[in-house]
């Protein structure tokens, strides 16, 4: 699948390369072509920038620190190859607050699932 074709919503967010693949997440409302506090990450992989994986959703609006959105963010390496991501949420009182999630498996080539840590 070329990136054209995937369902991206809107404003890429944190670009990474780790371990031989590149990550592209976005904000993605899976409930349609709107801007509401359904936006989740989504998330698709490409080992040659042009044929992109699409991949289940990054992060998901599921916990109180951002059940009203997830909004745009940022993804990093630290030391030690260690990916992590940093995004803001709208809490139930929709204060925005800063979330980090890191992978849940290192050994998924994919990074398939993103928990908070």
């Amino acid at each position: 699948m070329a990136l054209d074709d995937h369902p991206i919503g809107a404003d890429p967010n944190g670009p990474m390369y780790f371990n031989g693949v590149f990550h592209l997440f976005y904000q993605y409302n899976p409930a349609g072509p709107l801007f509401t506090n359904q936006m989740h990450w989504g998330h698709s992989a490409s080992y040659d920038l042009i044929n992109w994986i699409p991949l289940d959703l990054a992060i998901a609006p599921t916990e109180s620190f951002d059940i009203n959105r997830c909004w745009l963010g940022s993804a990093t390496i630290l030391p030690g190859n260690k990916p992590v991501m940093f995004y803001t949420g709208i809490d139930s009182e929709k204060c925005q607050v800063q979330n980090l999630v890191v992978p849940k498996d290192l050994s998924d080539p994919y990074l398939r699932e993103w928990v908070p840590s």
